[in-house]
């Protein structure tokens, strides 16, 4: 890996644990904290999980890159994909729970769209070529 990628990965660490810690003081809010007991999964281990995809996905992405740019949008694709897969089998706990609170649904899927946008701008980037 050069310098602009670990650069990257440092980037895309950065805003997630920004997105993190404000995630999680959100929900220390007195109107919040009773919502979070029910939470199938620990807030880290959310923001862990998706983390580590979205490293691996962008690390895939920059050798497909050097390799064959025009592979780039592809591979894109496919990784999403699996990336979906996965997720919907680390989050069917959550999406198939029964009960009146959805905080943990609406947090699962935000944080899901979070990583993909996040996704989607490195690889923007990838294919100008301005990484």
């Amino acid at each position: 890996m050069d310098k602009s990628s670990l650069g990257t990965f440092i980037k895309v660490t950065a805003i997630a644990s920004v997105f993190f810690v404000f995630n999680f003081l959100l929900y220390l809010q007195p109107d919040l904290k009773d919502k979070t007991a029910d939470f199938i999964y620990p807030l880290p281990l959310v923001y862990l999980f998706f983390l580590v995809l979205s490293l691996l996905i962008i690390a895939v992405l920059v050798k497909v890159g050097k390799k064959n740019k025009e592979q780039i949008g592809y591979a894109f694709l496919l990784l999403t994909g699996v990336k979906m897969a996965l997720s919907y089998a680390f989050g069917r706990p959550i999406i198939t729970k029964l009960g009146e609170n959805p905080t943990e649904k609406i947090n699962f899927f935000m944080i899901f769209i979070l990583f993909l946008a996040i996704e989607a701008y490195y690889t923007a980037r990838l294919l100008n070529n301005k990484q």
